[in-house]
């Protein structure tokens, strides 16, 4: 038997730790190639146990090759502490886009969690895990996750103390008005105990921050009045899940997990884990908004904790409060996630009706200018991004409103990334650590400016991942033409690839993949330079990251 070493990514860690505290039960590790594909086209166990969502341990190919049935792979956090081992029963190859057509229903990559499945791994280890120090692993625990963090038996341990119903609400927001009227609804309905179960794992791309979320929540729990005999009516504990915005698949694993928690009822409202966004849709779900309510009742039989199921609440201006919409009504008000990030993004006051004053308060002083970003200049060599990040670089510091961060391809090359070739691997790793370094910057509340060419759209979209859970990502594509960037060529580079020496240029032997829906297109070239800066100041200023730039200021850094 040998033993392999793997780090986990923020998603495995978050997987491990429910597998290991008993909230994925029946589950005791990564699903098996058996239980990978039952859980695929059946959303059962082999064993014939209901489990709608994969849970699964991908790594490379390289990788799995090394590891034989029977071995043990040391589970290891971001910084090579082990935790846990697997005990390795299947490797297997998977087809992704199989499991998100099974899984979300389509292949499409704007849906937020086939993006995120597609840039997976594709092979997986399943087998069992076993935890390797109980003290160490508890230590991690309690620095790895927010506050908050309840295990299954410490939860149920209360709630037996309690001896009431226990109704859970999970989200992935902040709660405002509207989530308060319905899970006072549900309260009053069961005559029970509220849980209020908010998920601090990974999520959707552009989410709020989980502190900022679990800030807010706990703000509003003061707005929840206590039992007539004095005790709390509502208790709050944080999930470090990973969520995978699958729908109404989801909303099952949802409700199979608090079950482990000894909750008894669930609610279940509108769109449950729709990442939104669909560009075929009006609405902008991917699936119809109560697809998971018909889901979890015809499943209910099946499952000890029981649904919920609650219609939309909005503001209802005539009786001033938050009342189920029961139909079209124009005096009702709502404010979509979108807005709402947009609204504080933007410095805008939201409405007294939307949430408490507390939960308001904490929004705006915790989002809004608080909030880091990434401008990323990608495009082929000599396009004039490095010209343009330097200017809009000046520009930033000399407004002193942040700090302000410029990494330059060919200064990353020489020191971050120095050794790499241009291999597509090796082009992948760059891109990976321009994006770990400019997280950094980003959870900073900092601005960064990247411009480099960045040529493969999956190396792209790792670099977002990375900078997304933390601030704004703004995709600046500086189309230049091919035949343009010839002309200009500073370095020499494209004379070079064309008489050989170099034999991996992008745009020449190696491919550019164009992004297919960048923030922002500029053609440096077809206006005047002066022209092309104040675009990019006004998209910045539209977005919420900037405030308008004087023009004096802008004249003298590109002169018109």
């Amino acid at each position: 038997m040998s033993e392999h070493v793997w780090v986990l990514t923020a998603e495995q860690r978050c997987d491990l730790d429910l597998l290991l505290v008993g909230a994925f039960a029946p589950l005791d590790g990564f699903l098996t190639a058996g239980d990978y594909r039952a859980v695929l086209e059946h959303m059962h166990l082999e064993s014939g146990e209901l489990w709608p969502v994969p849970v699964v341990l991908d790594v490379p190919e390289s990788f799995a090759k090394e590891v034989q049935p029977g071995d043990d792979v040391i589970l290891c956090r971001d910084d090579g502490t082990p935790l846990a081992a697997l005990l390795a029963g299947d490797i297997y190859p998977v087809d992704l886009e199989e499991e998100a057509r099974l899984v979300y229903g389509t292949t499409n990559r704007a849906h937020a969690g086939v993006a995120a499945l597609m840039r997976r791994h594709p092979w997986y280890i399943g087998g069992p895990v076993r935890a390797l120090d109980l003290e160490r692993l508890e230590l991690a625990r309690q620095v790895d996750f927010l506050p908050l963090y309840r295990k299954p038996h410490e939860l149920i341990k209360r709630f037996q103390r309690l001896g009431k119903p226990v109704v859970a609400f999970h989200t992935r927001n902040a709660m405002h008005g509207g989530h308060y009227a319905l899970t006072k609804a549900a309260q009053d309905k069961v005559g029970g105990h509220l849980l209020l179960h908010p998920t601090t794992g990974p999520t959707k791309p552009g989410d709020l921050p989980a502190a900022v979320r679990l800030r807010a929540i706990w703000s509003l729990t003061q707005s929840y009045p206590d039992n007539p005999d004095g005790t709390p009516s509502v208790t709050l504990a944080t999930l470090p899940l990973a969520m995978r915005m699958a729908g109404p698949r989801e909303a099952v694993w949802h409700a199979l997990i608090r079950q482990n928690f000894g909750v008894d009822y669930f609610i279940v409202g509108r769109a449950p884990a729709d990442p939104g966004k669909n560009p075929d849709r009006p609405d902008g779900f991917w699936y119809p908004p109560f697809q998971a309510q018909e889901l979890l009742s015809e499943l209910a039989p099946e499952m000890r904790i029981q649904p919920l199921v609650f219609p939309e609440y909005a503001w209802d201006e005539t009786r001033r409060a938050y009342l189920p919409v029961t139909g079209p009504d124009a005096g009702m008000k709502q404010l979509s996630g979108t807005r709402v990030r947009q609204m504080l993004a933007e410095r805008k006051d939201l409405p007294e009706w939307y949430a408490p004053s507390a939960v308001r308060e904490v929004l705006h002083q915790s989002y809004g200018r608080n909030r880091g970003a990434a401008i990323f200049l990608t495009g082929l060599p000599a396009p004039g991004k490095s010209t343009l990040a330097k200017a809009l670089y000046h520009v930033l510091t000399l407004r002193n409103e942040r700090p302000v961060t410029l990494l330059d391809g060919d200064v990353i090359r020489r020191h971050l990334s120095k050794g790499l070739g241009f291999s597509p691997e090796d082009r992948l790793e760059n891109m990976e650590r321009v994006g770990f370094v400019s997280s950094l910057v980003v959870r900073n509340g900092g601005l960064v400016v990247i411009a480099m060419v960045a040529p493969m759209e999956e190396g792209r979209a790792r670099i977002r991942a990375q900078v997304e859970p933390y601030g704004e990502f703004l995709e600046v594509y500086v189309a230049t033409p091919l035949i343009e960037c010839e002309r200009r060529d500073p370095k020499g580079l494209y004379r070079r690839a064309r008489s050989g020496d170099i034999n991996d240029m992008t745009g020449i032997q190696a491919p550019y993949e164009v992004p297919p829906n960048p923030d922002l297109t500029i053609v440096s070239g077809a206006q005047p330079f002066y022209d092309d800066l104040a675009a990019l100041l006004g998209f910045l200023e539209q977005r919420g990251i900037v405030d308008p730039v004087e023009s004096e200021l802008l004249a003298a850094v590109a002169r018109e």
